[in-house]
């Protein structure tokens, strides 16, 4: 059972696969002769429209990738913000015992002075 749902799975998968690549050719069939007049930053005249398609996907994955690496950046400088205030409680945490500590010290030969004084 499990053998014939996964061979069903990849034949589905091999079977949409094949669908994308029969619309990317209908695509390309029914579009190699069309031209297009567009403007981007300049008025362009009887551009193929293959090469608009193919300019767009490419501009359109080259823009998710930067602004994926935009908001990656953003992240790790959250966590390196993060990381200096931790490093920084830790050090005051530090600081503050060994004033403690000192204190302790302190107390502790006030009473040892006090009990030689009083024999």
């Amino acid at each position: 059972m499990v053998l014939a749902l996964k061979r069903l799975k990849v034949y589905l998968k091999l079977s949409a696969i094949g669908v994308v690549v029969l619309v990317v050719l209908l695509v390309v069939l029914m579009n190699r002769e069309h031209k297009a007049d567009i403007w981007f930053f300049k008025y362009y005249e009887g551009v193929p429209v293959l090469w608009l398609i193919l300019v767009t996907a490419l501009s359109s994955v080259a823009g998710w990738w930067g602004v994926s690496k935009i908001f990656r950046v953003l992240r790790e400088l959250k966590e390196v913000r993060q990381a200096q205030s931790a490093e920084k409680q830790r050090l005051e945490q530090k600081r503050l015992a060994e004033e403690l500590a000192n204190r302790e010290r302190e107390i502790d030969e006030k009473i040892r002075r006090s009990i030689r004084e009083e024999t």
